[in-house]
C-alpha cells in the first residue's frame, strides 16, 4: 500500500542557502537510486523562505525504509536537522483523489472510496 507523507520544517534564516544546497543531492539520489519513491517534491515557502516542505510518495513500507537508510538521507539529516528551529514534522496521509494515479490498482482503490 502506498505511503503519502510530508515533512515540514523551518531553519535559521542564515542557513537557508546551506539547506537548499543539501536538498538537491538528496533529491538527485532519490531520482537515481530509489525507483519506488515515486514522488519527491521539495518546496520553499514564498512568504517565509526559511520554511520548507517535502512531499513524498513511497510505493510501500520497504521503499520508505530504503529511503530512510540511504546515505543521502543520512547526509541530509546530518546537515539540515541541526539548522531547524523545531524538530521536523512528518505526517502521513491517505489518498482521497488525484489526477495522476501511479498504477491501475491504486487508481481502482481510490475510486472505490
Amino acid at each position: 500500500m502506498p505511503i503519502y507523507m510530508t515533512a515540514q520544517y523551518q531553519v535559521h534564516p542564515s542557513q537557508i542557502e546551506k539547506v537548499k544546497k543539501s536538498i538537491r543531492p538528496l533529491v538527485e539520489h532519490v531520482k537515481s537510486h530509489e525507483p519506488l519513491t515515486t514522488i519527491y517534491i521539495a518546496q520553499q515557502q514564498i512568504l517565509n523562505p526559511s520554511k520548507f516542505m517535502h512531499i513524498l510518495r513511497f510505493e510501500d513500507e520497504a521503499a520508505l525504509k530504503v529511503h530512510q537508510s540511504s546515505p543521502a538521507s543520512a547526509q541530509f539529516v546530518q546537515t539540515v536537522y541541526p539548522q531547524t528551529l523545531n524538530p521536523i514534522e512528518f505526517m502521513e496521509y491517505n489518498l482521497i483523489a488525484t489526477i495522476n494515479p501511479w498504477n491501475k490498482s491504486e487508481q481502482a482503490d481510490y475510486q472505490l472510496r
